[in-house]
């Protein structure tokens, strides 16, 4: 049975023989009640628990209107019931219960609920108990010989007790959520600083991609602008190629004036000559004609990308890797250069970059050299292949600065 603390549970006189302290329940000639403890704050909530009316009353004189909450049961099935649904921060229990014993009851509930604090009421008859009853985690025993005034001070230090537990547990679970946000926190933060890292590393590779390029750029322009005549100036281009993409076969396809393309110019890194030549003029047909009108490099490996641009002309490269793009000034392309070598070498990303660097600076420099070798003409009466300084190809024309296997000037 559960009990509010009611003014029905007020003690009365004729309960002497049931009386668990020894002292008067009445106020003294003063007016002042030994049995009443002093007020101890409204932060502790108390379940007692005892079969006899008598016990129930004196402990609802004691701490009615002092403590948080008051509730009362009579066995330890009730008791039990109440804890596991309501929050308990100090539990009184007389010794002799109905079916069990009081000790036993506490030793249940601070098994599943160690924060509760308990007393234990009634007689200890041995150490062994006293010793069992504070393993079970009692912090008092009252025993029934105590007085009353006795008993409420014992009572004042419970209840500070349980106080004290459940700000110490309030406490706990305020640095516990305070720990949760600061990590939260902190993976937030760490998280804000982990991007800020990546987007300065991505901004740092960003730049320096463009101090290289800038650099390749003026270095580039700078070799080109010094020469004004087409072979030196295909010469230097495919040098200059050479020395930033590494080994690679490379041609530069010009167009004719009968509206073709030709071999301007090539070096032979893995062919053999003869195969070299023959495949050049086979490529010249196809490779421009795929190209010309688009913008920025163009990456093709293996087969069937390959015969997708050339047709049956990939032939030729169909175990290669591919570079093109089409020099080109005002729209107009003015030559293609191609790259290619196998496809177990492939090219990286920045060699396509590369590329679009020196294949935009070549058209621009081809364009001057053309305009000044074709100053007195009107530019739809510019020819192209052997009318602005490139010889007829022979056979001992090579590269300065490459083996024998580089071929020459093609007109």
């Amino acid at each position: 049975m559960n009990h509010r603390d009611t003014p029905s549970e007020q003690p009365t006189h004729n309960e002497g023989s049931d009386a668990l302290w020894h002292g008067s329940v009445d106020a003294d000639m003063h007016g002042n009640d030994p049995m009443m403890i002093e007020p101890v704050g409204l932060d502790a909530r108390v379940l007692a628990v005892s079969p006899r009316r008598s016990v129930r009353r004196r402990i609802s004189s004691m701490l009615r209107g002092r403590v948080e909450s008051l509730e009362f049961v009579e066995s330890a099935s009730e008791a039990l019931e109440h804890i596991n649904a309501s929050t308990t921060d100090l539990v009184i229990i007389e010794r002799a219960l109905d079916n069990t014993d009081g000790i036993t009851l506490l030793e249940t509930i601070t098994k599943h609920h160690p924060m509760v604090v308990g007393v234990v009421l009634g007689a200890i008859s041995c150490t062994d108990d006293a010793v069992r009853a504070m393993r079970a985690g009692a912090c008092d025993l009252i025993p029934i010989g105590s007085t009353g005034a006795d008993t409420a001070r014992r009572m004042t230090e419970a209840v500070d007790r349980a106080q004290r537990v459940r700000r110490r547990d309030a406490r706990v679970d305020r640095l516990k959520k305070l720990c949760n946000k600061l990590n939260s926190a902190r993976q937030e933060v760490t998280g804000q600083i982990g991007g800020l890292c990546t987007d300065l590393t991505e901004a740092y590779k960003d730049l320096t991609e463009q101090f290289g390029d800038v650099k390749v750029r003026s270095e580039l322009e700078t070799l080109l602008r010094q020469e004004l005549d087409i072979e030196s100036l295909l010469r230097t281009l495919l040098e200059f190629t050479l020395s930033k993409v590494g080994p690679t076969n490379a041609a530069v396809f010009m167009p004719t004036s009968g509206g073709d393309y030709s071999v301007g110019a090539y070096v032979n890194y893995d062919i053999a000559k003869e195969t070299a030549e023959i495949m050049l003029d086979q490529l010249a047909d196809a490779i421009p004609e795929s190209v010309e009108h688009l913008e920025g490099v163009r990456a093709m490996s293996g087969r069937v990308e390959l015969t997708e641009m050339l047709g049956t002309s990939a032939y030729w490269v169909e175990d290669a890797t591919m570079l093109t793009i089409s020099c080109k000034q005002d729209d107009e392309c003015l030559a293609v250069l191609a790259l290619f070598r196998d496809r177990s070498r492939s090219f990286s990303e920045d060699d396509v970059r590369m590329l679009d660097i020196i294949g935009n600076l070549f058209g621009n420099q081809l364009a001057r050299v053309i305009q000044t070798h074709h100053r007195h003409l009107p530019r739809d009466e510019w020819g192209m292949s052997g009318d602005y300084g490139i010889d007829e190809p022979s056979d001992d024309q090579d590269f300065d600065g490459f083996d024998d296997t580089y071929g020459g000037f093609a007109a």
